[in-house]
């Protein structure tokens, strides 16, 4: 959801349902009419509403889009795999499922791509919970399968992915969408699926374990990793998660070890190519560097600030927690509770941040680039 969306829809909070009650929700948009049966999350002063669909797909209603609200005595409810697998196989003809413990793969591709993702997913999965279950971080499993969408080709994705990714389709193998709870990507091999020339997971792994395809595997890995966070109970979805946090903890698990049956046999070690972005950055960083990363997300948004900001989120969330631990881990408790759609200001980040690491950002910054001087 778009700020600019935010804004049409004037959401100001009245009300955060807290009980389960089934809503039906009919709208027009762009001409078409729909029918959403869920569960108002957020209603507006407006009349503009936020909905969960029972496949976990989030809504953004206007005031103008909205025809009808009624409310049910029925209970909301997630799908389980079984309806879930049904819907995804109608919305996308010609495509197969495969489904894991915790996933539900649809695709187009070879099964033996789809074997292979729904593996690594699941290897995440475990080393995502350990790790912070070790830091003491309480997770919890989603009582819905998390979906991941698999394309045979780019041509194909870029197809399906232009009305979210927009002008930046082309240069993005892979996303995650806060919109649709759905990781979304295509077959990185290249293999032709009607010859069928990838015949099983191994061969996969072979053709993505060349350091060639090292970058190209972490992307897919750094989106998987944000729809464990915002369906674990790190984050919530469309709550006020500084980017430096929810990025910097991405690229933090974003490259593993596919030579490994584990896939992570070291989380947290040096990732090379964010500590080289960085360092590259240094000679030229601006003293208030820190306090602009803490503050808002706009050097994210900007194609020419965004690789600086990214390897320093990801260098700032080493420092922290290789030093810090504790500190990280409560501040990741402390953000948990945030609401959907509520915007803090620049300096309430801030002093939200230092809270748990401090109020001197400037000693802070100090140690940060002492340590990272010292990483080798």
């Amino acid at each position: 959801m778009t700020r600019t969306l935010l804004a049409a829809c004037t959401l100001c909070l009245l009300a955060m349902q807290t009980a389960a009650a089934l809503d039906h929700v009919s709208l027009r948009r762009d001409g078409k009419p729909y029918h959403i049966s869920g569960q108002v999350l957020v209603q507006a002063q407006d009349g503009g509403l936020l909905v969960l669909d029972p496949a976990r797909r989030l809504w953004a209603v206007t005031p103008d889009e909205l025809e009808r609200h009624q409310k049910d005595e029925q209970p909301f409810e997630s799908l389980d795999k079984e309806a879930l697998e049904e819907q995804l196989l109608k919305e996308l003809p010609g495509f197969r499922v495969h489904s894991t413990r915790h996933y539900v793969i649809c695709y187009n591709t070879s099964s033996a791509y789809a074997e292979w993702c729904g593996a690594l997913f699941e290897r995440l999965y475990l080393a995502f919970r350990n790790s912070w279950q070790n830091r003491g971080l309480e997770l919890t499993d989603p009582e819905w399968p998390l979906v991941a969408l698999v394309f045979d080709g780019k041509s194909s994705y870029s197809q399906y992915a232009e009305s979210e990714l927009r002008q930046a389709t082309s240069s993005i193998i892979g996303y995650y969408s806060l919109r649709t709870n759905r990781v979304t990507t295509y077959d990185l091999t290249g293999a032709d699926v009607r010859t069928r020339r990838i015949s099983s997971a191994a061969q996969v792994n072979r053709i993505l374990s060349r350091p060639e395809a090292e970058r190209t595997v972490a992307t897919i890995i750094h989106e998987a990793t944000h729809q464990l966070a915002f369906n674990c109970g790190m984050h919530n979805r469309y709550a006020d998660i500084p980017l430096w946090l929810s990025e910097g903890i991405a690229i933090y698990f974003e490259t593993p070890d596919l030579r490994s049956k584990r896939g992570w046999r070291s989380i947290g070690s040096v990732n090379r190519v964010r500590l080289t972005e960085f360092r590259r950055y240094l000679p030229n960083r601006p003293s208030d560097s820190l306090r602009t990363l803490l503050g808002n997300d706009d050097r994210f948004r900007d194609s020419h600030t965004a690789p600086r900001a990214y390897a320093e989120a990801w260098a700032l969330n080493y420092f922290l927690i290789s030093t810090r631990s504790d500190d990280h881990t409560a501040y990741l408790k402390s953000l948990s509770q945030k609401k959907p759609l509520l915007y803090d200001d620049p300096q309430e980040r801030i002093e939200q941040f230092k809270r748990f690491f401090g109020e001197d950002l400037e000693q802070l910054n100090a140690e940060f680039l002492r340590y990272l001087r010292s990483v080798r």
